[in-house]
């Protein structure tokens, strides 16, 4: 997104999480690039709900967009739906403008971002940081994501 504009704002799925994307965009340094946080209300029934019934995708996209205008007020240049589903959903309709700002395809955005640091790694050498936000977790944390049991190990 900050290759797209000046300024982004995200939309999540539950006002539950605008704390934490929130404090993703502090940790990052992101402040004065972000024009807020905003959300739906949308469960995962209600998700899987868009996906197959055309009135419900349609309904769930337009509580997507409602959220995305006043940000789009705030000066985001960039509209991010925040988390996999809002972006599946809304994959289809790329390229989008809402209002005079991109809506970043998330699902290409990773995609490619994923190739380039593997390019970048192959041309430099280089890797990402392993300090601070980015330090790797322990080999019993990785385990432990993975469903991995303490006699397997």
């Amino acid at each position: 997104a900050c290759a797209m504009g000046r300024r982004f704002g995200l939309v999540t799925i539950s006002p539950a999480f605008i704390p934490w994307h929130e404090e993703q965009v502090r940790r990052h340094g992101l402040e004065a690039r972000c024009a807020g946080v905003a959300a739906i209300t949308a469960d995962l029934p209600r998700f899987m709900a868009a996906f197959d019934d055309p009135a419900a995708r349609a309904a769930l996209r337009a509580d997507i967009l409602r959220q995305m205008a006043p940000l789009r007020a705030r000066g985001a240049d960039v509209l991010i739906p925040a988390g996999g589903l809002p972006m599946l959903l809304l994959a289809d309709d790329a390229p989008l403008d809402v209002e005079g700002a991109a809506l970043l395809e998330g699902i290409a955005t990773v995609a490619k971002a994923a190739e380039m640091a593997v390019a970048l790694r192959r041309l430099t050498g280089l890797g990402v940081s392993r300090g601070g936000l980015y330090a790797k977790a322990s080999a019993g944390a990785i385990a432990d994501f993975l469903g991995e049991t303490k006699a397997a190990r």
